[in-house]
């Protein structure tokens, strides 16, 4: 058998260097994100250079704003708040007097609450009141927009007007005060300001400083700036006694202007990612973070039918200097130190983990607002916003609108895995989801996917199609929707949510699929009450109302930690994205690691091998689509160079299975297993195995065995792994990370080669990208590492 194991190696890593010199499909996607990445790199570097000792960066006149802007890109481009050039940068910043320019002072907020909003709560409080008292009130030429300074009788424009609410949304995401007229104001300005009509198919513009002079910079700045507002306007005429109606319907101006804005920006002729749209050249890099801006608040990933993230990636990249990384666009009117600030806040959308995708459907008229699917349209944009304000979360979240129906024609399973939880909301019937959407939900959750779906208000219509959503997702008939018991996890994972004065915990229904409940479902409108959650709620709003609103935002915090482990993926890492088993596709040559059945959950993590395998073929080995199961005295355990076993319950092996087991590992075989999230029944069982087998205990593999730094695999010397925190009655379930080598233990034969290899670790469900909070196992991309390095060992002794 061991000469075969060879043959298979030579024939793998043969195989994947004639795939990688013929170029696959996927390449090109792979390519654009190491080129954003590479870019991303040598653009921080470039503004890196240019910090002079004192911290800051010089602009025309502007040390402070451009600082701030320098810094803010910094930030939003990966570069942690501990880096010491970011750290002079906001030492700078802090320590500067406010100047008497609207972009300084905004820019200044921005970077400061990005950066360490505790820390800097005085001077975020004294950037605020500036901000506040320069607005434009009633009797100037237009109350609720900014100037170039505090000046109640100059002029106003939109672009100052944008920054001055983007740097008080980052104020009132830090917890500092914001009246509510202020956001009221500036959203009357915009309403007054638009020129075109929101009725219809209309289209709507914005100008620089009037209803004319329309310009893709400007387009972009009143969509964010209405999308600002809107966040921290609700007004609560939804609320009667206490209640709130989810099921109010109301023409909301603003969403609709947000719409038609959208339309004259999309359409054929006007949108395009190389100019500034109506207006050439002009302020172009800046039109792009304005444009990431207006994507990002909207959940937009197309405009019009422009994927206009991918478009604006690939020429940005085009347009670098070479020599130094940055970016200056002749005729622009940016230097290249601000260009390239704002050409890395475009590109770093790319590195903001995206963590719930909103799931358009059944809607043939394309609209983004109303009823059905999105009836209340903040709501994933403020579950993300509220969990992002939280600690021990990335302060730079985001969300997406997905259309199902156009993912499932193209068979992008890449869109649906960019989030770890997809929202599928509704108010009717969900028979209008096809055969081939309902095929790629499913596909979702066989790669570890999480599938929310909330019941927007209380329709009886939708109750049923979720349970005959599973029904068709799940033919087989082995899976089904069930109440979920108030000591899941889920009610323990951030916040301890336990019934209280009479009052039960808020109800979940659940569908077990591999190491976890993949599948939850809400009776209750979650989404209403997040669609009105506000950073401050409004100084009249009852009592009741906050309550629901926590109640409901407790939950959305719990499960997505439930979902996500806390472990999430930025826009520019590619999933790995499981291929569908093709029966017909030939064998030879392939390497096939066979499933071992037992009576422990042999199968608990059901997709954890075919994620292995296109780990494998990543790096060269290829290997057999399929993964078959096998019991130990099957005569065909012989037919498969290594075999695979997982577990998370008690389990034994007969006398003659162990028999045949211990035969195939002294004739060249190898068994590699892992106790699912560390169950210690599994353990004992498997560590009970060992000893009748081999008459001897698992021993510690040395930390100088060459599986540790394998030259075909990874270095697996220092991998994350996660240990829940044993938890007192009543508190949250929490866990922490260490670094170090992974714990491996084994059963060497005679010549000191390693015929067993066991994880008392979590590696399955971590392979399976399950892993919860309360899983005792790696992070998911070190238990691909360290899988892989197995499998290279297991097939080059």
């Amino acid at each position: 058998m061991r000469r075969n194991l060879r043959i298979v190696l030579t024939v793998a890593l043969l195989w994947g260097e004639a795939a990688a010199r013929t170029g696959l499909a996927a390449e090109s996607d792979r390519d654009l994100r190491e080129a954003a990445l590479t870019a991303i790199t040598r653009a921080q570097q470039f503004l890196t250079g240019k910090q002079l000792a004192d911290g800051s960066w010089p602009h025309e006149g502007h040390p402070v704003g451009a600082t701030a802007l320098v810094v803010l890109s910094l930030l939003y481009s990966g570069q942690p708040a501990q880096d010491p050039t970011v750290q002079r940068g906001v030492e700078f910043i802090a320590r500067s007097e406010i100047p008497d320019s609207t972009y300084d002072v905004s820019l200044m907020a921005m970077a400061l609450a990005l950066a360490d909003p505790q820390r800097h709560r005085g001077k975020l409080e004294a950037l605020k009141n500036w901000l506040v008292a320069a607005q434009l009130k009633e009797g100037s030429p237009s109350p609720g927009a900014w100037w170039y300074h505090r000046d109640e009788h100059g002029g106003w424009d939109n672009s100052n007007t944008q920054f001055a609410l983007l740097g008080l949304r980052e104020c009132a995401h830090a917890g500092i005060d914001v009246p509510r007229e202020v956001w009221l104001r500036a959203q009357q300005h915009f309403l007054r300001n638009r020129a075109g009509s929101i009725d219809g198919n209309g289209s709507v513009t914005f100008g620089y400083s009037g209803r004319g002079d329309a310009r893709g910079s400007m387009q972009v700045a009143g969509i964010s700036s209405l999308m600002i507002t809107s966040s921290m306007l609700d007004d609560d005429r939804d609320v009667k006694s206490g209640q709130i109606d989810c099921c109010a319907t109301r023409d909301d101006e603003v969403h609709r202007t947000i719409e038609a804005a959208f339309r004259w920006l999309g359409q054929r002729g006007t949108f395009t990612v190389q100019a500034n749209p109506a207006a050439g050249p002009s302020w172009y890099l800046y039109y792009l973070y304005g444009l990431e801006r207006a994507g990002r608040f909207t959940g937009r990933r197309f405009i019009g039918e422009h994927d206009w993230y991918r478009l604006g990636v690939r020429h940005l990249i085009s347009l670098q200097n070479p020599r130094d990384g940055s970016w200056f666009r002749p005729n622009s009117s940016e230097q290249p130190l601000v260009g390239t600030a704002f050409a890395l806040m475009f590109l770093a959308k790319g590195n903001s983990p995206v963590l719930v995708n909103k799931l358009k459907y059944g809607d043939p008229q394309g609209s983004h607002y109303g009823r059905g699917w999105n009836r209340h349209p903040r709501d994933a944009a403020n579950l993300c916003d509220h969990v992002a304000m939280r600690p021990r979360w990335p302060r730079l979240l985001s969300w997406q609108v997905v259309d199902l129906p156009l993912a499932a024609q193209q068979q992008d399973g890449a869109a649906l895995l960019q989030a770890k939880v997809q929202l599928l909301t509704g108010d009717g019937p969900l028979d209008l989801l096809s055969d081939e959407e309902v095929r790629l939900l499913r596909e979702y959750i066989d790669q570890g996917g999480f599938l929310l779906a909330v019941n927007t208000c209380g329709g009886q219509e939708f109750e049923r199609g979720v349970h005959e959503l599973v029904q068709r997702m799940f033919p087989e008939g082995d899976h089904k929707l069930e109440l979920l018991p108030d000591t899941h996890d889920v009610y323990r994972s951030e916040h301890v949510l336990t019934a209280a004065e009479g009052v039960p915990v808020p109800p979940l229904w659940g569908v077990d699929v591999g190491c976890r409940t993949a599948i939850m479902y809400s009776p209750e409108d979650l989404c209403c009450r997040w669609n009105k959650w506000m950073p401050r709620d409004p100084p009249r709003r009852d009592l009741a109302v906050r309550l629901q609103i926590k109640r409901a935002m407790d939950l959305g915090v719990n499960i997505v930690a439930y979902a996500t482990g806390r472990e999430l993926l930025d826009a520019l890492t590619e999933p790995l994205l499981l291929a569908r088993p093709d029966p017909n596709a030939s064998r030879r040559g392939k390497l096939e690691i066979a499933r071992l059945r037992h009576t422990g959950g042999w199968d608990t993590a059901p997709a954890a091998l075919r994620h292995l395998q296109v780990a494998l073929n990543n790096v060269g080995i290829s290997t057999a689509a399929d993964a078959p199961n096998v019991a130990a005295t099957d005569p065909l355990l012989f037919d498969y160079p290594i075999l695979y076993m997982h577990g998370r319950r008690n389990f034994q092996l007969t006398e003659p299975e162990q028999v045949q087991l211990k035969h195939y590992l002294d004739n060249g075989g190898f068994l590699f297993a892992d106790a699912c999230c560390g169950a210690s029944q599994f353990d004992e069982s498997f560590r009970t195995l060992v000893r009748q087998m081999f008459n001897k205990e698992l021993e510690a593999i040395p930390l100088d065995h060459p599986l540790f730094q394998s030259p075909l695999g990874f270095d697996i010397r220092s991998v994350r792994r996660r240990l829940p925190l044993a938890a007192a009655p009543g508190a949250p379930l929490q866990s922490e990370y260490s670094l170090g080598p992974p714990v491996l233990e084994g059963i060497a034969d005679q010549r000191g080669r390693y015929v067993l290899i066991y994880s008392k670790y979590d590696l399955s469900c971590a392979l399976q990208r399950q892993a919860t909070v309360n899983c005792a196992g790696y992070a998911s991309e070190d238990a691909v590492r360290i899988a892989t390095n197995l499998v290279i060992y297991a097939l080059s002794q």
